[in-house]
């Protein structure tokens, strides 16, 4: 009797254990993935940041930029009845300047603001890289990230511009590469093939490459129409899907017409309403 006793504490211990490690087990790995969705989604943010920098850093290398005006001060000079009423001779006054893409000198270009970005985006380098590597992106293609960013600096100190631009494409284009390998297919993948072939495009309006800027296009235009499919899962982008699918195509004939300066303008527009989407 004591031997059947002792037979069934024994069972009863083994199955009080087994699932009481179940349920660590599945706390555990339930822990683990909030774990890689967190981090994630933080490189997601990271990536969005190089996103933006890289693309401002190109638009910046033609002064273009997507506010169409500039606040600047200006001194005003005032009388001397008003000068009884204001401790000073003259005021700063604020003053709205338009810029206009097609009159901006695209050869005068601020270097030394392109360069800090750049260094910036050089030091943040170093966390976002660990991050993907986590997230096990493929090394190759991070490896070439630093390769690009040394040739940039390299290029951006010989204010080697149309070099610079290129450079710009190819990060761009790794970014691609990096939400693929943590998200497989998706929407967010689409989106960034096509701004970065758009960006491939623009980086060949200065050389009059107007070959490969057609090309380039083409690509986008084949790459939105995933976008467009999906309007189901963009209901909340819709007026920019359509947008955005206007301009892509106005910029098809600013190629064949080979009319750089109406395609900086576009290319403009459209890349506003990519970042919305």
């Amino acid at each position: 009797m004591k031997k059947y006793i002792v037979t069934i504490i024994i069972l009863f211990t083994i199955i009080i254990l087994s699932i009481g490690g179940y349920f660590l087990y599945s706390k555990a790995k339930s822990n683990e993935g909030n774990s890689v969705d967190t981090l994630k989604s933080k490189c997601i943010s990271e990536l969005d940041y190089l996103n933006i920098e890289i693309i401002e850093i190109m638009n910046g290398l033609n002064n273009i930029s997507y506010e169409n005006f500039q606040i600047t001060n200006k001194e005003v000079e005032v009388s001397k009845e008003e000068s009884n009423t204001i401790s000073e001779n003259s005021i700063d006054s604020s003053v709205v300047e338009f810029q206009n893409i097609i009159t901006e000198d695209k050869d005068k270009v601020d270097w030394q603001n392109i360069r800090g970005r750049v260094e910036n985006m050089y030091t943040s380098w170093t966390t976002i890289l660990i991050d993907l590597t986590t997230l096990n992106v493929n090394r190759d293609n991070l490896l070439k990230y630093n390769q690009i960013m040394d040739t940039m600096i390299g290029n951006l100190e010989a204010e080697k511009k149309e070099e610079c631009l290129k450079n710009g494409a190819d990060l761009y284009s790794l970014l691609v590469t990096y939400i693929q390998d943590i998200f497989g297919d998706s929407n967010l993948i689409s989106l960034y093939k096509v701004k970065s072939n758009i960006l491939y495009a623009y980086s060949r309006v200065d050389a009059k490459d107007w070959d490969s800027v057609n090309n380039y296009i083409q690509t986008a235009i084949s790459e939105f129409g995933n976008i467009m499919n999906n309007q189901v899962n963009n209901i909340n982008d819709i007026d920019s899907i359509n947008k955005a699918y206007v301009l892509i195509n106005e910029l098809k004939e600013d190629a064949v017409n080979k009319t750089g300066s109406v395609f900086y303008i576009n290319y403009k527009n459209l890349m506003q309403e990519l970042e919305n989407m």
